[in-house]
This record gives C-alpha cells, sequence and structure tokens, in this order.
C-alpha cells in the first residue's frame, strides 16, 4: 500500500472533483459516514456524550457533517467551533448552517476564558472528536487553538481524531508544536506519511484507514514515493522447488565477528539459514573456528589472520568471495585496516550482491571513495548513529529527517539503504518503503546482525536488491512481533528473533 503526503492527498482530492466530477460536498459526506461507521464500534458509544472539536476548514465542516449524524443516532452530541463562524467557506459552511436548523449546542472559543469554561464543563465520561486541522497542518500552532489542544490532551477523555491528529503534519510525521493525543485516528481513502513517521506515530493510537468513495482511477498508477512494509508482504516470501537441492537456494558468504564479538557471525548465519538459503559459509577471525561450528555446525567455517600474516590468506578469501552469490561484511569485525583491506577485496567484485553493515559502515564512511569505485548491487544497513558518520550529520538531524537522508544517500550513491529506527526506512533511487511492523523489544544488542543475515540470505537466493532489503525488513520485523508475544518487549532477545523466523517463513 503507498502512503502519500500532505500535497499527494489535496491533488487526489483535486482529480476526484475536477476530473472524475465526484462533487466536494459528497465527499465530505462519505468522510463524515465513514468516521461514523468506526466509531459506532466503540463500546457504549450510543450512551456517551460526544463533544466535536471544530476548524475553520475542510476538517471542521467534516466535524460539522459527524456532528449531525451522531444526532440523527440521537447521542448527544455538542460542537465546539475554535474562532468565529464568519470565517467558514464552501462546503463546511453548507454543513454549518445546517447544523443551525438542528437543535444542536454550539460552542464558541473565542478567549482562554471561553476554553477555561467548557474544560468545566465537559463530563468526564465525554467522548472528543478532533475536527480541527487536517491534512494541510503545515505550520506551528499558537494561540487559542494551541491551548485547547493542550486543554484536551491534559483530560482523560477519549480523542477520535479525524483523518489526522490535529498538529501532525501530514508530510514528515513532525509535530507543529502541539498536537492532539489521539485515542484512535480515522484517516480517509490512503494512509499519510505523517501518521507512519515519528513524532507523529507518536500521537495517532490506532490507525484505521476507510474508504470514502475516491476511486481507484485517482490514485493508482502513480509515481507515489512512499509504500508500506506491512502483512500483505508475506506473499512475497521465496516458493521452494519440488526439484531442487542446496546449491538451489543459494550461497551466502558472511565476512562477521572478531575475537570479542564473535556472535554476531552466528546470529548472521542463523538467520540466513533460517530464510531459506542453502549454504552459508562463514570469513572470521582465525582461533575461533571451533567456537562457530559448535554454534552452527551448518555452516562452513574458514579462518583469517588479522594480523601481521593478512597476507597469507589473501588467495583462499578471493576464492570465497568468487564462490559466493551474495556477501555480507562488517557485523562484529572492529574497524581497523584489515576490515578494510576485506571491504576493498569484496567491492571489487562488480557481480557479486553485497551487504554492508556494522564495522564495515564504519570504516566505509572514512574511505567514501570505496563506494564510487564500483557499480554494482550494494545493500547498506545502518542504524542512526552509523548513518550519521556516513552523511557527516548530527544524530538528531538524521531522526528528524529519516527518509529525506536516507533517499538522499542512495540516490548520490546508487545504492539501497536501509536505515534502522523506530519506522525503519528502506530508500532506493526511485522513493521508500515505511516499515510499520516491529516493536520497541527489538532495539536489542544482535538484532541488527539478525536482519543482515535474513537480507544476504534472501539474495543468495537470487531475490533482486529491494525485494530482499524490504521482504528482509518485513520477515525480522514480524519475527520480532511473534517473538514479543512469548518473551514481552523487556526479555526480548536477537536468538528469539532467529528462532521465530519459522514461523513467518511458514
Amino acid at each position: 500500500m503507498v502512503a502519500v503526503t500532505g500535497q499527494e492527498m489535496k491533488e487526489i482530492d483535486r482529480f476526484t472533483i475536477e476530473e472524475i466530477g465526484i462533487c466536494s460536498i459528497v465527499l465530505m459526506e462519505n468522510a463524515a459516514n465513514a468516521f461514523m461507521n468506526e466509531l459506532m464500534k466503540e463500546p457504549n458509544i450510543k450512551n456517551s456524550y460526544v463533544v466535536v472539536f471544530c476548524g475553520l476548514g475542510n476538517n471542521g465542516g467534516d466535524g460539522f457533517a459527524i456532528a449531525r449524524l451522531l444526532k440523527l443516532k440521537n447521542i448527544d452530541v455538542q460542537v465546539v467551533i475554535l474562532g468565529s463562524p464568519d470565517e467558514i467557506k464552501g462546503d463546511a459552511k453548507v454543513n454549518y448552517n445546517v447544523l443551525l436548523q438542528l437543535d444542536i449546542p454550539i460552542r464558541l472559543i473565542l478567549s482562554e476564558l471561553d476554553l477555561k469554561h467548557l474544560i468545566e464543563s465537559v463530563p468526564k465520561h465525554a467522548v472528543f472528536v478532533d475536527a480541527i486541522f487536517g491534512f494541510g497542518c503545515n505550520k506551528n500552532i499558537d494561540g487559542l487553538y494551541a491551548l485547547t489542544i493542550l486543554a484536551i490532551n491534559g483530560l482523560e477523555n477519549k480523542t477520535f481524531s479525524v483523518d489526522l491528529p490535529s498538529g501532525v503534519n501530514a508530510n514528515n510525521g513532525k509535530i507543529m508544536g502541539v498536537a492532539i493525543e489521539a485515542y484512535k485516528t480515522i484517516t480517509f481513502c490512503l494512509p499519510k506519511v505523517g501518521l507512519l513517521l515519528y513524532p507523529g506515530a507518536a500521537y495517532t493510537g490506532d490507525v484505521v484507514v476507510v474508504d470514502i468513495g475516491v476511486p481507484e482511477k485517482a490514485w493508482m498508477d502513480k509515481p507515489y514515493q512512499h509504500e508500506i512494509i506491512e502483512s500483505s508482504f508475506s506473499q512475497l516470501l521465496p516458493k521452494r522447488r519440488v526439484i531442487s537441492h542446496k546449491g538451489t537456494y543459494g550461497k551466502a558468504l558472511i565476512i562477521a565477528g572478531s575475537k570479542s564479538m564473535m556472535g554476531a557471525a552466528i546470529l548472521c548465519a542463523r538467520s540466513a539459514y533460517q530464510v531459506g538459503c542453502g549454504i552459508v559459509k562463514i570469513i572470521a577471525e582465525k582461533g575461533h573456528e571451533d567456537a562457530l561450528f559448535a554454534s552452527i555446525p551448518e555452516a562452513i567455517v574458514e579462518g583469517y589472520h588479522r594480523n601481521e600474516n593478512f597476507n597469507e590468506d589473501l588467495e583462499r578469501m578471493n576464492e570465497a568471495i568468487k564462490w559466493a552469490d551474495a556477501i555480507l561484511i562488517g557485523p562484529g569485525m572492529t574497524e581497523d585496516e584489515y576490515t578494510k583491506k576485506l571491504l576493498e577485496m569484496v567491492l571489487k567484485n562488480e557481480d557479486k550482491k553485497i551487504i554492508i553493515d556494522a564495522d564495515g559502515l564504519n570504516v566505509l564512511s572514512k574511505n567514501m571513495d570505496l563506494l564510487n569505485q564500483w557499480n554494482h548491487n550494494i545493500i547498506i544497513t545502518p542504524h542512526i548513529g552509523e548513518m550519521a558518520r556516513l552523511t557527516a550529520h548530527n544524530t538528531n538531524e538524521i531522526i528528524g529527517n529519516t527518509v529525506e537522508f536516507s533517499l538522499a544517500f542512495s540516490r548520490e550513491n546508487k545504492i539501497i539503504t536501509v536505515l534502522k529506527s523506530e519506522r525503519t526506512i528502506i530508500a532506493h533511487e526511485d522513493g521508500v518503503f515505511i516499515n510499520s511492523l516491529g516493536n520497541n523489544g527489538m532495539a536489542t544488542a544482535g538484532s541488527g546482525d539478525v536482519l543482515a543475515g535474513i537480507i544476504v540470505g534472501l539474495l543468495a537466493q537470487d531475490e533482486k536488491a529491494l525485494k530482499a532489503a524490504t521482504l528482509g525488513v518485513y520477515i525480522h520485523s514480524k519475527a520480532g512481533d511473534i517473538a514479543k508475544e512469548q518473551y514481552g518487549e523487556h526479555s526480548l532477545m536477537a536468538s528469539n528473533i532467529i528462532d521465530a523466523i519459522s514461523t513467518v517463513m511458514r
């Protein structure tokens, strides 16, 4: 499913109204009805007192229509308008004028005193509807609007937001000074990007996408930049062939691990096997082969010298690189001259699918020329700190602009970027995928090694780089969610994620 920005949704509305010919007032009525269908699923809503907070634009118009529909169902409802009704125009004005003909209480918030009296009079059992600002909110909220939103958030009443929580930027999830903390957001037609990205995603509560009668013609087959990784990605899992052998499912080479971080190589290799890779070979620092064999006997293991004898192993390592269908380099390796030499060796092989992770990325950040010397399929899997080093920006800049930084980096370097964060972003030259799955229990040591291992296991099975990256993030996140149900967020470990992969793959 695609996600749209505010500008893109505005164009979809325009096309629907001007090109297809569906009147805007019809869409507003459809939106109100769709919102009501979801609201009526709330337990005891028929016996509730509903306060509908309305702005002066089309989002407020939706609120006026919702209030009318509540009244028709004999539900007690009050409309609160932030500002003067004289400023209401268009379809919102039509629905406001209808309200005036019905026995629905309307209160105006024109001063802080008006707001104070309203808050003092609101019943504790009341349900709030937030129809203050919609997807056009792109500047900081201040004055009475800000005070009203803060007052709503300060109460314990459930708030249902119309399309977006007021104050969440539809384009990027940024908070426009303040924002409604919704219990549920009922969004129209398509998900908005701002509902997926943090910090906005923390304000949405449950998100439900509802149909308001916009024909698919208005948005299908158009080049939207944002797509969502969701449960439907299970349909993309690789199929097993009846007539096959281990070589059919690819050869993955994992160059990982060092004296104090050999677990990284084990986690990567186990993950690659769990997603169906046929053969996994680990190249790791010499002296730890027995530990690797004991932990994952299915893998082929070779050691190399991380000292002055490094050159003795070059021919054997080059043979391993040529043998592989896909290569992962970096996890647990440490950042030194030997990691740099190995990275150079790998990148020279233009016909290989390559993933660079962890210390491979740290070395790359100081040797960016390596990325541009050869043209082939490269996937990088940085966390926020590694991305900051790669781009020479601080972590706060990256956190606030994950889509922009990952997309720019992918376009500049013609690679795929898997930027790991609360909402992992998979960027390619034409756009991004936003991951909607996973949980905070996955913020644990080794979780990134599991993801890298999953992706190289998929790449080895002849999956295209973009599909391997997006499907890898799906499998990793889905397995994390399954593991969370068993272990909880606090106790979740990387090995638990690996154990849950088989459930995802069935």
